[in-house]
């Protein structure tokens, strides 16, 4: 008796403190969504007010109608767009022969294609830059959108979800006569539907937070995406924390929509597909 008692105190002991910190962790998101319906002489009121007194939708309208940021959001779109469309062909595809083909130097290719997982990002930026001045490709999209195609660790996920499809179904298509590619769309891609949305939320957050890409390879304003328009929007805003919340809002809800969406795939994902030699 007594250990069930010290097991149950235990359990709500953690529970409010995990409780406790999810709630430090979700305030500033609930006070940022509540600052962009504020005027600015109620942003600074104490206490704390997350629903607002006065709500003011003025600063979502002079968001999209009185500054570039509509111009951000369009650019961001289209990046992140084509490098999910891109990134998951190539990544199934790779991802597929490196689970279901047998052919030469398949292990010695997996292992020095996984190891570029150890280069730190920063230290490829001055080669990326040289490689894509001497391409032209500077202060173009192209330069955002050419190396998100390629997801070392998107392969590594959808490998693992391959390779959690029973073999046979895949030989019993090939003595049936079906080719590779048929395989590949008709029957992997279909039960492999978690790994898909998981690679693409991923994908999708990583670029469409992206902030030192654009910072580096881009200088004309009208092709800054939505973090580096974010931080131009933030200096012209000055100190109208109201109308810049409401800006930082407008941007993550893209996300939100897509993780509310996906998120049983995801969770799914990390939990069925295990780590395979």
């Amino acid at each position: 008796m007594n250990y069930k008692k010290k097991r149950l105190a235990a359990r709500i002991v953690a529970t409010v403190l995990v409780g406790t910190m999810s709630l430090v962790f979700v305030f500033p998101f609930l006070w940022m969504i509540s600052t962009s319906f504020k005027y600015e002489i109620d942003v600074m009121e104490f206490p704390v007010r997350l629903i607002p007194k006065n709500w003011n939708f003025q600063n979502y309208v002079t968001v999209f109608t009185k500054s570039d940021f509509p111009g951000y959001y369009l650019n961001s779109v289209k990046v992140t767009c084509i490098t999910i469309l891109g990134e998951l062909c190539i990544t199934t595809m790779a991802a597929y022969a490196f689970a279901r083909l047998k052919f030469r130097g398949k292990k010695f290719l997996l292992t020095m294609y996984l190891s570029t997982m150890m280069i730190p990002g920063p230290v490829l930026l001055l080669p990326k830059y040289i490689y894509f001045s001497q391409l032209h490709l500077t202060n173009t999209h192209m330069a955002l959108i050419l190396p998100g195609l390629f997801s070392v660790f998107g392969v590594l996920l959808m490998r693992q979800v391959f390779m959690q499809i029973p073999f046979e179904y895949t030989e019993a298509a090939y003595m049936d006569g079906a080719s590779h590619p048929s395989i590949f769309l008709r029957l992997i891609l279909p039960l492999a539907k978690p790994g898909l949305m998981t690679v693409l939320l991923l994908g999708f957050t990583w670029s469409w937070n992206d902030y030192i890409n654009p910072l580096v390879f881009l200088s004309n304003d009208n092709l800054f995406t939505i973090t580096v328009g974010l931080q131009r929007f933030q200096e012209d805003a000055s100190t109208n924390y109201a109308l810049i919340m409401a800006g930082a809002t407008v941007s993550l809800i893209p996300l939100i929509l897509l993780f509310l969406f996906t998120q049983k795939y995801f969770i799914e994902s990390f939990a069925s597909a295990g780590v395979k030699g």
